[in-house]
C-alpha cells in the first residue's frame, strides 16, 4: 500500500462523511487507505463503522480507552503509526481545514525530490491561516516564529513547523523518540527524528466543515512544556540567564540614576556595559558549555557586545516614550525594552556568536 491516511479524531461526527467523500475522490487511483484515531465522547467511531462500507478504500477506526488519552492527539497519530500500512503516511485533521486534494501534490512533491516528509504550510509564499480567523492566525504566527527561534538550528528552513497537516515516510519514523502530548506532533517528529530531510507546499487552511476547535490555554501550555523539554535545557538556561541580567541591568541603572544623578537614558547606556558583562560570562560557561570555548573568545565577546549595543540603540527611544512622554518610571520602561528584543536576542546570540561552530549534536533541538 503507498498511503495512510490518519485523522485523529475527538467529537468529529458531522465531519467524518465529508472527509471520507473528499478523500476518495482525490486518492482515486492511488493505493490508501484511512486510519481514524478516535478519543470521542459522541458517536464519531460509530459514525466511521457506519460508514466505511460505503468507499472502496479501506477505512478503519482506532478507538483509544479513557486511559490512553492523557497523550493528547499527538498520542493518536503515534498510534495511527502503529496501525498505518502504507509506506507513507499522511497526517490530517478530520475537520475539512485541512485539503485532501492537496495530497497527490505531496507525494508527487515527495517522489520528485526524495525528501523524507512533506509538510503542508500555512505560511509559506502561496499559503494561508485565514481560515483560522484574525485572532488566532497572528497567534500561530507568532507562535512559528517563536518555535523558529528556539530551534533556529533544525527549523531555520520551515516556516510552519506547527502544521498538522504533513506527509512522511514511514520506516524513517522512530516513534520510540517521541512523546507526544498535545496537538504539536510534527515539532515532536522533526526534532526527535533529525535524520529526515524536509519539503515543504503552500496551502490555504480552511474553515471548520461542522463541530468545534479544540485549542485552548492547554494546548499553549503543552507547547511551552514541549520547548523546555526538546530544547535540552539550553533555552530555559538562556532564559535564567536573561532574567538574572535583567536583575543586573535594572540595580545598575537605578544606581547610576538615583545616586550619580545620570540621566535614565545614560543611566540605561552604562547598565548595559554591565549585564552583558554578566550576560555573556553566564552564557558562555553555562549555557553553551559544551561548545561554547570553540573559536576566539574576544570575537565571541566583542559580537555579543555588538548585539548587546545595537539592541541599547533600538530600546533608547522606547523607554524615552514609555517614561518622558507615557510617564512610566524609567525602570519599568527599561524592562518593557528589554523583554521586547529578548527573543532577537536569543536567536542572534545562537545563530551567529556560538552555534555557527557548534557540534550538531549539541544543538538546541538535535
Amino acid at each position: 500500500m503507498l498511503i495512510s491516511v490518519v485523522v485523529p479524531t475527538r467529537n468529529e461526527a458531522g465531519n467524518v462523511k465529508p472527509l471520507l467523500v473528499r478523500l476518495e475522490r482525490a486518492l482515486a487511483g492511488i493505493s490508501a487507505e484511512v486510519v481514524f484515531v478516535d478519543d470521542s465522547t459522541d458517536d464519531t467511531a460509530e459514525r466511521i463503522r457506519q460508514l466505511r462500507d460505503q468507499f472502496s478504500m479501506p477505512v478503519s477506526v482506532v478507538v483509544r480507552p479513557a486511559g490512553r488519552r492523557s497523550s493528547g492527539l499527538g498520542g493518536a497519530v503515534v498510534e495511527g503509526f502503529g496501525a498505518a500500512r502504507g509506506r507513507w503516511v499522511c497526517v490530517m485533521d478530520a475537520d475539512l481545514q485541512h485539503p485532501p486534494e492537496l495530497i497527490p501534490r505531496m507525494l508527487k512533491q515527495a517522489d520528485s525530490s526524495g525528501v523524507d516528509l512533506v509538510l503542508g504550510s500555512r505560511l509559506a509564499r502561496g499559503g494561508s491561516a485565514a481560515g483560522l480567523g484574525a485572532y488566532r492566525s497572528v497567534v500561530s504566527r507568532v507562535l512559528a516564529i517563536a518555535t523558529r527561534i528556539v530551534f533556529w538550528r533544525r527549523l531555520h528552513n520551515v516556516s510552519d513547523p506547527l502544521t498538522g497537516f504533513f506527509l512522511v515516510r514511514k520506516r524513517r519514523i522512530d516513534v520510540r523518540r517521541l512523546q507526544p502530548r498535545g496537538f504539536k506532533i510534527l515539532l515532536e517528529i522533526l526534532i526527535g527524528c533529525p535524520w529526515l530531510t524536509v519539503s515543504e507546499t503552500p496551502f490555504k487552511f480552511g474553515r471548520r466543515f461542522a463541530g468545534s476547535s479544540k485549542a485552548g490555554f492547554g494546548e499553549a501550555r503543552h507547547l511551552l512544556g514541549q520547548y523546555w523539554r526538546l530544547s535540552n535545557l539550553r533555552f530555559p538556561r538562556f532564559v535564567a540567564v536573561g532574567l538574572s541580567g535583567l536583575l543586573v541591568n535594572s540595580l545598575v541603572m537605578a544606581l547610576c540614576t538615583e545616586a550619580a544623578g545620570y540621566h535614565y537614558l545614560v543611566s540605561a547606556a552604562v547598565a548595559t556595559q554591565g549585564s552583558t558583562l554578566w550576560n555573556f560570562a553566564l552564557t558562555e560557561t553555562w549555557v553553551f558549555r559544551d561548545g561554547g570555548r570553540q573559536g576566539v573568545l574576544l570575537e565571541r565577546f566583542g559580537m555579543f557586545w555588538l548585539v548587546n549595543v545595537a539592541a541599547l540603540m533600538l530600546r533608547g527611544p522606547v523607554i524615552h516614550v514609555l517614561t518622558s512622554d507615557l510617564g512610566w518610571h524609567y525602570l519599568v520602561s527599561n524592562i518593557l525594552s528589554l523583554g521586547m528584543l529578548a527573543w532577537l536576542r536569543y536567536v542572534m546570540a545562537g545563530k551567529w556568536i556560538w552555534l555557527k561552530s557548534f557540534p550538531r549534536e549539541h544543538l538546541p533541538g538535535p
